[in-house]
């Protein structure tokens, strides 16, 4: 008999237009016990940056109240358009005690991030005689430290963060639909704009945002969603960039064996059979049904990146 209940974390995703929630009843078999979604007023988050605190803050003392969260652990993702990820080689001679210090001084110098004082996290790839393989997750700390804060005032106890891609990506590894010698690109299609991630052998390469935000109403407070067809040549064009580079500058001329989609975007079905015929490739979605509460309702898709964060390990 167990004494003291362990506390479970719960799991939330940050969307420009959105806070969304889950709490896991078990991993295997994957059931859902509680999901929740609260929409957020336009330009509180823009392309992942907050940019009224004030307002962030008061809705996410309403979530915590509302889904009764306070004191609760939480792992967060925070949206793809702020993240920086890449394939780096450091060489052997490294200590990996001495990893962060050597990343620290090669930032700016050989490794080149998209934004001023980033915080890092490595992950060991590959091992070579004279290089070893390390990817490379940067963000703004700045941008995280607000996060981190908003939290923390709510009463909750952050614990980690991660790409929405990547709890997304776990999600369709845990339910089989991906393979360990294939090379996806993930493209989860949300309001304002496509999330592309590159992943080869479970891991990813690389991540780019493809803004695609509509004419905005600035006295509105409603979100609007881009529209697909009228920007579907500017689509095209920048999926296809990815895809080049990760050809020909990442995989050395290996092409993708498929996409993976996701996202909320109401013309998500669409998007996806005009993709599949644009680039010739194979799609894999996942199959509705495929995530359940403990009801046994099917979980919506628009929470698959929050259930995947569910899914990480301790």
């Amino acid at each position: 008999m167990k004494l003291f209940k362990r506390t479970l974390p719960v799991f939330l995703v940050f969307q420009d237009d959105c806070i969304r929630y889950v709490k896991l009843t078990s991993k295997s078999p994957l059931v859902v016990d509680k999901l929740g979604e609260k929409i957020l007023p336009q330009g509180v988050i823009h392309e992942g940056k907050i940019l009224d605190r004030t307002t962030l803050s008061k809705m996410i003392h309403q979530c915590v109240d509302e889904w009764k969260l306070k004191g609760k652990k939480v792992r967060f993702t925070v949206p793809d358009a702020i993240t920086f990820i890449r394939k780096i080689p450091v060489p052997s001679a490294i200590p990996e005690k001495e990893l962060e210090g050597y990343i620290g001084v090669e930032i700016g110098a050989s490794i080149h991030v998209p934004f001023d004082e980033p915080v890092f996290d490595t992950h060991k790839l590959e091992q070579h005689e004279e290089t070893t393989d390390y990817l490379l997750f940067a963000a703004p700390e700045n941008v995280m430290k607000e996060y981190m804060s908003v939290l923390e005032e709510a009463k909750l106890k952050p614990i980690d963060a991660e790409l929405s891609s990547l709890a997304i990506y776990r999600l369709y590894h845990h339910i089989g639909m991906v393979e360990d010698t294939k090379r996806y690109l993930l493209l989860n299609v949300e309001r304002n704009g496509i999330s592309g991630t590159a992943f080869d052998k479970h891991s990813p390469v690389f991540t780019r945002f493809i803004s695609l935000h509509p004419p905005q109403d600035h006295q509105g407070t409603k979100h609007d969603y881009f529209d697909y067809e009228e920007r579907w040549t500017e689509i095209t064009t920048e999926i296809g960039r990815i895809m080049n580079f990760y050809q020909f500058s990442l995989s050395e001329g290996v092409e993708f064996d498929a996409f993976l989609i996701s996202g909320d975007h109401p013309s998500f079905e669409k998007f996806q059979n005009q993709v599949e015929e644009a680039f010739n490739i194979n799609v894999i979605e996942i199959p509705k049904g495929s995530v359940k509460l403990f009801r046994g309702l099917d979980v919506p898709t628009k929470f698959y990146a929050p259930v995947g964060l569910g899914l990480k390990g301790e």
